[in-house]
C-alpha cells in the first residue's frame, strides 16, 4: 500500500512538472497566437493553471495525509479535465476550421502567386530580352559612334560631352587637367557665335543642319568635310545637344573641283570655236548650247535648255522649203555620225536664215551605251556666196577668154581707124563737110569702143583704170541719157556732201546705165524710177561681207513686175534671162564692174511690187575729181619717141600722128627689138625721150617684160604703156610697173598729144 501510496505520489509529481512545462510553452505561444484564437488560448492556459493546482494540492493531501478534501480536489479535476477537453475539441475544430479557411486562402493566395510568378518571369524574360537588344543597341551604337567618321556630341551650353576616337584625331581632345572642352575651341569656324551656329539652329526647331568644314593640317594639306548635325535627346525627349558626324570628302572635292575645272575648260572651249554646239538626250530634249548656237538659232541658254530640238534648230531644205528631218533619231537608230544634208537652211527664232553646214554625233558613256547626241554646226552662208561667187567668175572667165581676144584684135583695128580719122580731119580742116563727116565716123568709133569696153568687162583685162569722180554727177549723166525717148520718169533722191569715188568713169556708167535699162523695162506702161545714193560706213561682218570701211550706197528702185524669189540667185549669172529678147549679159557686166571695184551690189523684189538694186562702192580719201580733158586743144611738142607694136596698122597710124604733133618716131615690133634699139639710141647719144609700149604682144615680149630691160638701161626712161586688153592690173596701176602714163586703145590724136604734153609738163620740159 506503501508502495501504492508513494507511486501516486510520484506519478503525479511528474504531471505537474509536465504540466508546468506546457505552462510556460503556453505563455511564450501566446505572443505568437492570431488575435482571434488569443482569448481561448488564454484560456486553456488558465486550466493548465489550475490543473497545477491541483496536482500540487493533491500531492500536499498526499504528503500530509489529510484526505478530507481528496474526493472533491479529484472531482473537480475531473471536471476541469472535461472542460479542458471540451475546450480543447471546440479549440481544435476552430483551428481545423481555420485552416481549412487559411487552406482556401492559401490556395487562392497561391494561385496569385503563379499568377504573378508567371507575370514576373515573362516580365523577367522581357526584360532579358530588352537588356539584351539594348546590349546590342549599345554595341552597334558604340561601334557607329567608334567608326572611322568623326562624331561627337555637344550639349546646348557647346561643351563636349562625348566624341569618339576618330574625332580626338581630328581635332583638339579633353585637356589634360579633366577639364571642359567646348566646340568652338575644339574646332573654331566662321559659324561659331553666329546665328549659323548648328546648335543655335536645332535649338530654333531645325531637324538637320548640314555645312561644310574646313581644315589644313600641319603640312598645309586642306582636307574638307560635310558636318551633318541632329538633335541629341534624353530618355524624356528632352534636347539636351546635337549629335554631329564629319564626312571627310576631301577625294570627292578634288574630284569635283577637277569636273568644275573641266567643265570650264569645256565651257571655255565651247565658247571659243566657232562652231555652234548643241547637246541633247535621248529624247530629243537640249542639254546644252553654246554661245554661237544661241547666236545662230536666236534662242538663249535658258530658254533652249529643255526644248525640242525641233523648236530650236528649224532646218528646211532651200529648194523645196519643205522641213528636214531631226537628225537626232537618225543618229541614236544608227550610233553613227550623221552629216547634213548639203543645202540646208537654218531658220532662226527671228526669221533670219543661213545655209549651214553640220554633223551629228552619239555621245557614249563608259559602257558604250548612247547617251544623247551633241550636234555641230557652222554658218557657211559667206562659203556659199563666196563659191556662188567663184562659180559667177568662171562663168565669166569663160567669156572673157573669147571677149579679151575680140576686143585685142578689135581695137587694134578701131586704133588704126580713130588714128587715120584724127589724121584727116587735120588735113580736112575744120568746119568743112568732109570734117563733118569724119566727125561722125569718130563717134561712131567710140561708140564701138564702148562695145568693146563692154567684152572687156568679162575679160581678165577689163581691170578698170581708175580715177577720182564725182558719182553724183555720173549718175544724173547716166540716168539721163538711158532714159531719153522713155515714157519712164526718174527721181534722184541724193543726200548731200556725196563723198567722190576711185572708179573707171565708164565702166559704172555702163553698170548704171544697165540698172537704168532693166527698171525701164521692168515697167513698159511707165512709172517712175527712184536713184537714191548716200554715204554709209561699213561695219565688220556686214551683210555684203565687203572689209569694213566708207562706202558709197547707190540704189535704184523700180515699182516694176519684181523677180520670182527663185530667179533672184540666177540674175547676175552670164546668159540668165527672162526676157525673150534679153542676151543675159546686162546684169552680169553689171557684177563684174561693181566687182573689180572693190564694191559689192544686192538685190531685193518682191513680184509685182518693185526691184531695188543697190550698189556699195568704196569712196575715195580723196574729194577733189579728176580734170576734164574733153576739149580738143592738140599739144605739139618735139623729141624722139619709139612706138613698140606687133600691129603693123596700129604703128604706122601712131606714127603719123606723133608726126604730125612734132615727134621724131622710131618702130619696133616686140620688146626684143625695142630694147636692142633703145641700146643703140643710148650709145649713139640720140636716146628716146619717150617710149610706148604695146602691153599684150601674141608670141613676143610684152610691154611687162619690156619695161623691166628698159629700166635697168635707163632708170629715168618715160614709157606709155599702150593696150586695148590685157590680162594684167597694170593698165590701172601702171605707175607701180614703172611706167610714167597709160594710153587706152583706141586713141586718137589729141589723147596721144595730151598724154605726152602731161609728161613733159611734170618733167619740166
Amino acid at each position: 500500500m506503501v508502495i501504492l501510496h508513494y507511486l501516486s505520489i510520484f506519478l503525479v509529481c511528474i504531471g505537474a512538472l509536465t504540466m508546468a512545462i506546457a505552462i510556460r510553452i503556453s505563455l511564450k505561444m501566446n505572443k505568437t497566437i492570431v488575435s482571434e484564437f488569443r482569448g481561448k488560448w488564454s484560456l486553456v492556459t488558465r486550466f493548465m493553471f489550475f490543473f497545477l493546482v491541483g496536482y500540487c494540492a493533491f500531492i500536499a493531501v498526499k504528503l500530509t495525509g489529510v484526505d478530507h478534501f481528496l474526493g472533491l480536489i479529484t472531482s473537480l479535476v475531473f471536471l476541469c479535465g472535461a472542460l479542458f477537453v471540451l475546450l480543447i475539441i471546440n479549440l481544435s475544430r476552430e483551428t481545423i476550421d481555420q485552416l481549412d479557411r487559411n487552406r482556401t486562402v492559401i490556395a487562392s493566395v497561391n494561385e496569385n502567386l503563379r499568377a504573378t510568378t508567371l507575370d514576373l518571369e515573362e516580365k523577367i524574360e522581357e526584360r532579358i530580352q530588352t537588356e539584351e537588344e539594348l546590349r546590342q543597341s549599345k554595341t552597334i551604337i558604340e561601334n557607329i559612334f567608334n567608326s572611322s567618321i568623326p562624331i561627337c556630341i555637344t550639349s546646348i551650353n557647346y561643351e563636349i560631352i562625348r566624341a569618339n576616337d576618330a574625332y580626338y584625331a581630328l581635332f583638339d581632345g579633353p585637356h589634360a587637367d579633366g577639364g571642359k572642352i567646348f566646340c568652338y575651341d575644339s574646332r573654331p569656324g566662321s559659324t561659331c557665335h553666329t546665328e549659323d551656329c548648328p546648335i543655335k539652329q536645332i535649338v530654333a526647331g531645325k531637324d538637320q543642319v548640314v555645312g561644310d568644314y574646313l581644315k589644313t593640317d600641319e603640312s598645309g594639306k586642306k582636307n574638307y568635310f560635310i558636318i551633318t548635325a541632329k538633335p541629341f535627346r534624353n530618355a524624356e525627349n528632352e534636347l539636351i545637344g546635337i549629335v554631329e558626324s564629319f564626312q571627310n570628302i576631301t577625294l570627292r572635292k578634288i574630284a569635283e573641283d577637277s569636273l568644275a575645272m573641266e567643265k570650264e575648260r569645256l565651257a571655255i572651249t565651247l565658247q571659243s570655236i566657232g562652231d555652234g554646239v548643241i547637246t541633247t538626250d535621248l529624247n530629243g530634249d537640249i542639254q546644252l548650247l553654246n554661245r554661237v548656237a544661241e547666236d545662230l538659232t536666236g534662242w538663249s541658254y535658258n530658254e533652249a535648255v529643255g526644248q525640242p530640238l525641233e523648236e530650236v534648230f528649224h532646218i528646211v531644205d532651200y529648194a523645196t522649203r519643205k522641213r528636214r528631218e531631226n537628225p537626232v533619231s537618225e543618229v541614236i537608230a544608227s550610233g553613227q555620225t550623221v552629216n547634213i544634208i548639203p543645202g540646208t537652211v537654218l531658220i532662226a527664232r527671228d526669221g533670219w536664215e543661213r545655209f549651214i553646214a553640220d554633223s551629228a554625233a552619239p555621245i557614249f558613256n563608259s559602257n558604250g551605251k548612247i547617251l544623247g547626241v551633241v550636234l555641230v554646226f557652222r554658218d557657211i552662208s559667206e562659203k556659199r556666196k563666196m563659191e556662188s561667187e567663184i562659180t559667177k567668175l568662171d562663168k565669166l572667165k569663160s567669156i572673157g577668154l573669147l571677149a579679151g581676144g575680140i576686143a585685142h584684135d578689135f581695137n587694134n583695128l578701131l586704133a588704126a581707124i580713130l588714128g587715120n580719122i584724127s589724121l584727116a580731119r587735120i588735113t580736112a580742116g575744120s568746119g568743112s563737110a568732109v570734117d563733118e563727116r569724119l566727125i561722125k565716123a569718130e563717134k561712131a568709133v567710140m561708140k564701138a569702143k564702148g562695145l568693146t569696153q563692154q567684152l572687156l568687162t568679162f575679160a581678165k583685162g577689163g581691170a578698170p583704170v581708175k580715177k577720182i569722180i564725182s558719182i553724183e554727177k555720173l549718175l544724173r549723166e547716166s540716168v539721163i541719157f538711158a532714159l531719153r525717148g522713155s515714157n519712164t520718169e526718174y527721181q534722184f533722191k541724193i543726200k548731200p556732201n556725196l563723198r567722190y569715188i576711185e572708179a573707171d568713169g565708164g565702166q559704172i556708167s555702163q553698170a548704171v546705165n544697165n540698172l537704168i535699162i532693166n527698171a525701164d523695162q521692168a515697167m513698159p506702161t511707165g512709172g517712175t524710177i527712184t536713184i537714191a545714193a548716200e554715204n554709209c560706213t561699213l561695219r565688220p561682218h556686214n551683210i555684203v561681207s565687203l572689209p569694213p570701211g566708207d562706202y558709197v550706197k547707190v540704189a535704184i528702185r523700180d515699182k516694176g513686175v519684181g523677180i520670182d524669189e527663185k530667179h533672184l540667185p540666177l540674175i547676175f549669172d552670164p546668159y540668165f534671162t527672162t526676157k525673150e529678147a534679153g542676151s543675159g549679159l546686162g546684169l552680169a557686166t553689171v557684177y563684174s564692174i561693181v566687182n573689180r571695184h572693190g564694191g559689192a551690189i544686192k538685190v531685193s523684189s518682191r513680184k509685182n511690187i518693185g526691184t531695188t538694186f543697190t550698189m556699195y562702192l568704196p569712196a575715195s580719201a580723196q574729194q577733189t575729181a579728176a580734170a576734164n580733158h574733153a576739149h580738143k586743144a592738140i599739144h605739139k611738142g618735139s623729141g624722139n619717141i619709139l612706138v613698140m607694136d606687133d600691129d603693123q596698122d596700129v604703128r604706122e597710124v601712131a606714127g603719123m600722128m606723133l608726126t604730125e604733133l612734132g615727134y621724131a618716131v622710131a618702130f619696133a615690133g616686140d620688146g626684143q627689138e625695142a630694147v636692142r634699139l633703145y641700146q643703140e639710141a643710148m650709145r649713139d647719144r640720140h636716146p628716146f625721150d619717150y617710149v610706148i609700149l604695146d602691153l599684150t604682144v601674141p608670141g613676143g615680149m610684152g610691154g611687162e617684160e619690156t619695161i623691166k630691160e628698159l629700166r635697168k638701161i635707163d632708170p629715168e626712161v618715160k614709157a606709155i604703156v599702150s593696150s586695148g586688153y590685157s590680162s594684167s592690173p597694170i593698165m590701172a596701176d601702171f605707175r607701180e610697173y614703172g611706167f610714167t602714163a597709160v594710153a587706152v586703145k583706141p586713141y586718137n590724136i589729141d589723147e596721144l598729144g595730151r598724154i605726152l604734153h602731161e609728161i613733159s609738163k611734170r618733167a619740166g620740159g
